[in-house]
């Protein structure tokens, strides 16, 4: 099983059969109850790191009720070793878990063995989120250089890039985007987000406008993916551009514009940011962004290292402070 996923279609016994020695693999039944494409290929990813270190590259062909509370704790030990990030780490725990529960499920795994893995403790720590926010400066000189052109990709990369700008779209929202999804009378947007959650968000008057041209002068308003692949000479197709694509035409600017390298994801950052540097409240943020939690929208918050990096201006060594001194019920001033 090369691809993550079978096949697009319900996956047949048959199938399963092929793909695995076992048609009871609970690494696949783990796998299929994932309902994200991007969620199986992140968590089948997991499961090779730690199959890998048992000598078997492939994780369906793992014996993975064989797996004990010492085996993991190996593992865990052998990630913490190589420096591996404590997300990352948990995430490959999160994993096997998972795996666990469905070998548990399927009897291939006794309840004490179960209920000692379920039990291992997450690896606490944490490391600075990345990505950044972009500068007012940078956005200014992207919109700039796409306004003034006329071709037809111009006219779609600016749409497209002021929508993730200017509503905080993940790029596979963007590229799961059809014309339906948009109410240009109203501003708003139909987001079908991560964990098949729809949300609703509202453009901005720029990105309306943007919207409207590359819709209007270029791709017209018939049914079908809102923003589609286009070849050379301007030709404009029906495919839907892909979510390597949209982050193939960041990169493209990037180096066009000499700008300091940013993410597609970089760009729901900097509206995160935005938004509460103009004051709105967390909550409001965490809903435009469908996050599930709070602490998830506060490490979109990228304006604490800009505030770290001007208290650091700020300060200087040779400069003298007075504090106050009350002698004898008289308040008087020393420097120190």
């Amino acid at each position: 099983m090369n691809e993550l996923i079978l096949c697009d279609a319900v996956t047949t016994i048959g199938h399963v059969k092929n793909e695995t020695k076992s048609p009871n693999n609970p690494a696949l039944s783990y796998l299929l109850r994932l309902r994200s494409k991007k969620s199986q290929k992140t968590m089948r990813s997991c499961l090779t790191s730690v199959s890998s270190m048992f000598g078997c590259n492939e994780p369906l062909h793992f014996d993975w009720s064989s797996l004990t509370r010492d085996m993991i704790q190996v593992v865990l030990q052998r990630l913490l070793n190589e420096h591996k990030a404590p997300n990352t780490i948990n995430l490959i725990l999160c994993a096997i878990k998972g795996v666990a529960e469905e070998a548990r499920a399927s009897r291939l795994m006794d309840a004490d063995n179960y209920h000692d893995v379920k039990n291992i403790k997450r690896i606490r720590g944490a490391r600075i989120s990345r990505g950044r926010m972009l500068e007012c400066a940078e956005i200014k000189q992207l919109f700039t250089f796409l306004d003034i052109q006329t071709t037809g990709a111009a006219i779609r990369d600016a749409a497209l890039i002021s929508l993730m700008f200017g509503c905080g779209l993940r790029r596979s929202e963007v590229a799961d985007l059809d014309i339906d999804h948009i109410d240009f009378e109203n501003n708003k947007i139909d987001i079908h987000g991560k964990g098949n959650k729809e949300r609703i968000n509202y453009m901005p008057p720029e990105t309306a406008k943007r919207m409207c041209l590359w819709v209007d002068s270029v791709r017209g308003d018939h049914s079908g993916p809102l923003f589609t692949r286009i070849r050379k000479n301007d030709d404009v197709t029906s495919d839907r551009l892909t979510t390597n694509g949209i982050g193939f035409i960041i990169k493209q600017l990037v180096t066009k514009l000499s700008l300091k390298s940013f993410t597609p994801h970089d760009l729901r950052r900097s509206y995160a940011s935005l938004l509460l540097e103009n004051g709105e409240d967390i909550l409001t943020v965490k809903e435009a962004l469908g996050h599930a939690s709070v602490v998830t929208t506060q490490q979109y918050d990228k304006r604490s290292i800009k505030r770290l990096e001007a208290a650091a201006l700020n300060f200087s060594f040779g400069k003298k402070h007075e504090r106050d001194k009350v002698v004898d019920g008289i308040r008087t001033y020393e420097t120190v």
